[in-house]
Order: C-alpha cells, then structure tokens, then sequence
C-alpha cells in the first residue's frame, strides 16, 4: 500500500478530523452480559457454536484475546450512543452516498462519529426505505439506488461523463460522492476507484429449528451443490428427510455477486431459484429448509443489537464452512469476526479517481475522509468494529483497486 499523500486542507474544510461515538442502539444490559460471558445462546441456541471441540475452543479463544483491545474501544463506542438507529442523514451533507445494504449501517455509523472541520461530512443513505432520496438543497429526487451494483451506476450516473447518463430516467448529476460497495470492482479501466476501509466474511444463514435445522457446517462443494440444484434435500438430525430451499439477495447486491462467485456458480447456473429475498433481512429466512448468504458482520451487528434486530424473531444463525471436520465459526467470542473464516472479503467506498487527485476543496474533503492510512474512515476503527466488521492493513488503499464506469 502506498504512503498516503499530503493533503494541504482548504480553510473550508481545515482542522483535524474528530471522531465521536455513533448514536446508534446503545446495548442492552442483556446483550452486555452475553459480551462478558461470549457469545452465548439466546432463546434458540446457535448452533454454529454448540458443541466445538476443546482445540477448536482454545483456538477461538485466542482469537478473541487478541481483538480484546479492539472489543474493549467498540463496546467504549456503543456504550456512549444514545436513541434509536438511524436512517439516511437528517440533514445534506458534504460527501452523499448510497449504495450496499451490508455498510449502510457501518458508514452511518462513521458519518455520525466523524466530523472534519467542526462538520459531519458523511452523508449516507440506507439502500432500502423510501423510493427516493434527495441528497442536496436543491437536487432532484431519485430512485433509492439499492445493492453495490446499483450504488456503483448510480454514483457513474452522478459523474456523468458523457452528459447523457440518467439514473432512473432521472439526471443525477454532482447528486453522489461515493458508493457503498460490499464486492470489489468487476470493470476493467481506471475512472473508478474502489477504496477498501473494513474485512466482512460471507456465510450461509438458516433459522435455528432444532433437530429439523439445516446442517450447521457445510462445505464450499455442498454449497455449489446446493445452488446449482444438484443437492436438493438433507437429512434432518431426526432422520427425515427434508428439502433445502435455497435463497438469494436481490440482483445487484454485491453479496450475492461475492457468494456465488466465493462458491463458483454462475448467474447462468441459478436462474431456477425463485426465492429472491433483501440481502441481510433475517425476516426473510421463515421456514425448514431456507438457506441464504449473509454478511456476517451484519449478523453480528443485529445479533448484538447495535443495528434493527431481524434475526431473533426467526432464530436465524449462521453456518460454519470448511473440509475440516468440525468447520469454522464465522464469529468468535465477544461478537467478533473471525479472522481465520475462509470466505472473507474487503468492503469499500468507490469514488471518481480523478477527485483523488484533485486540489479544489470539495475534493480535499473526499480526500480525507475516505483516501489514505490516515483518512479519518481509517481512524475510526473502534466505529467500525462496533458494526461487526474486521480492520485492515490496506485500509484506505487508492491505488489498487480501479474499475471502469459501471454504465446505469
């Protein structure tokens, strides 16, 4: 990763960047105490936790260890928030973006801790809610863009490059500064640049129903299977024989995209699967049978109570993954990120690359806040762990990962 550049900041947006507690959900004491003990069950166990092999134990321990410094800032930052988790940002600002449902919640998290100059600049708006968003005084309302994939055309859309762009049948353009995307880029060229800031992990989710649940550990070849429909039932731990009904998040949900190709199954390969659900919602995840890719990071979020909560009223809980006989956890103790997950990926914030090297104000702005080691994103590592998500070394990486226009 290359040294960050020095920025000389404009007076509009002078000072040094100051990070505060996010006010999202502040835990309950219940979901405290679990911290203190690991993550232990709730009313329906999770099962991807039950019964792990004394090794397997000692290993996870020494993970969490490790992160207990990491922990110990989070939870400094969830115990200072105060009332209920935000939506899109109550009032413009600077830097607007829209995109990943799987970051929505960790980069409203930042646009609330960090303020550059006396000011919150992150301005992010959740990929579901109302049809439309507006993102400054005087733009026009548009389409909820929604998933990584559509953030990534429309903040193209907002660039604009050929004038003849529109999102929706609507002209965006100068309406976004960035897009949320959970999937790296896909499109050869340099007009994009993909800025990692956080590690997620991809897993399988299911509602815990006991004996009739799903296998709690599958392998990345039982998981192909499955979504090609060459696998179409399993054995519950009663004996009876049931069928797998496989899920899948929304077209252009970067998720989806990072899942199958994690599992190498095509696009072509899925197309008789009808249970097309939005990604991370464990609303969703209803029945025996239903399996679906999660973010991981989401799930711990929500499990902890630190987002809107969907995945307690149906008890769904993650898989483990591995050709190990006893799999690997996706979490570890004390709602952490497992850092020896084998399906892992890097989350980022794509902006126009050529910003990155602008010096007109607005763009030093973008600059420090999401380019570089020192960015003020990459400084917010208790905010970002909070919401489930891993740091990492190339946070704030502008050199990388680059894409062409995602063309809307």
């Amino acid at each position: 990763m290359n040294a960050p550049r020095s920025i000389q900041a404009s007076p509009m947006v002078s000072g040094a960047a100051v990070i505060s507690p996010s006010p999202r959900n502040t835990p309950t004491p219940r979901v405290l105490e679990r911290r203190k003990r690991g993550m232990g069950a709730k009313a329906a166990p999770n099962r991807a936790f039950a019964h792990l092999p004394t090794l397997q134990e000692q290993q996870l321990t020494r993970n969490s260890k490790r992160a207990l410094g990491v922990i110990s800032a989070a939870t400094a930052v969830l115990a200072l928030c105060a009332g209920p988790a935000m939506a899109d940002p109550g009032a413009y600002r600077p830097l607007a973006g829209a995109g990943s449902d799987t970051t929505q919640y960790v980069l409203g998290g930042l646009g609330e801790a960090i303020s550059i100059g006396g000011a919150k600049v992150i301005g992010s708006y959740d990929a579901i809610g109302s049809a439309t968003i507006q993102t400054r005084a005087a733009g026009p309302s548009f389409v909820r863009p929604n998933g990584s994939g559509n953030g990534v055309k429309a903040l193209t859309a907002s660039i604009n490059p050929t004038g003849a762009y529109l999102w929706n049948g609507v002209e965006i353009t100068g309406q976004l500064d960035f897009a949320r995307s959970s999937s790296g880029p896909s499109t050869a060229g340099d007009d994009l640049t993909y800025i990692p800031f956080a590690k997620d992990a991809v897993t399988y989710a299911f509602s815990d129903a006991g004996n009739a649940s799903v296998p709690a550990q599958l392998t990345v070849d039982d998981l192909a299977a499955i979504y090609r429909g060459q696998v179409t039932t399993y054995q519950d731990n009663n004996g009876v024989t049931r069928a797998y009904i496989p899920m899948l998040p929304q077209a252009g949900s970067g998720t989806r995209s990072f899942f199958l190709q994690k599992i190498g199954v095509a696009e072509s390969e899925i197309g008789w699967i009808t249970s097309i659900v939005q990604e991370n919602d464990g609303q969703e995840v209803d029945a025996i049978g239903e399996i679906v890719p999660f973010s991981v990071a989401s799930w711990i979020a929500q499990d902890n109570d630190v987002v809107p909560n969907t995945v307690n009223d149906n008890a769904v809980t993650t898989g483990a993954i591995d050709d190990d006989m006893y799999g690997v956890v996706p979490a570890v103790e004390f709602g952490l990120l497992n850092p020896d997950f084998p399906i892992t990926r890097q989350v980022y914030n794509v902006v126009q690359t050529s910003r990155l090297t602008s010096e007109a104000p607005a763009d030093v702005l973008l600059q420090q806040t999401f380019a570089g080691a020192e960015s003020a994103v990459c400084g917010a590592t208790a905010t970002i762990t909070a919401y489930g998500f891993g740091v990492i070394a190339d946070c704030g990486d502008t050199t990388t990962y680059r894409s062409g226009y995602v063309v809307p």
